[in-house]
C-alpha cells in the first residue's frame, strides 16, 4: 500500500527535490510537477511528487 503525505520542498536540484515532512527529509522525484520552488507544499507518494499544495490544504491534510 502507498501513502502519500504533504511537505515542503527544501532544495531543488537535477536529480529532485528533498522534502521535508514531519520532521523528516525525503527525495522525490519531480517529473510530474513542473516549476516547483523552494517552500512549495506538495503531496509526496511512492517516492514522486504529485502535486503542488495550498498552504491551507496542507495544513488540513496534516490535521488529519
Amino acid at each position: 500500500m502507498c501513502i502519500a503525505f504533504p511537505g515542503r520542498v527544501v532544495a531543488i536540484d537535477a536529480a529532485g527535490a528533498l522534502v521535508q515532512t514531519e520532521g523528516r527529509l525525503r527525495r522525490a522525484s519531480t517529473l510530474l510537477v513542473e516549476d516547483l520552488a523552494i517552500g512549495d507544499w506538495v503531496t509526496v507518494a511512492a517516492g514522486t511528487i504529485l502535486v503542488r499544495l495550498e498552504p491551507g490544504e496542507a495544513a488540513q491534510i496534516r490535521d488529519i
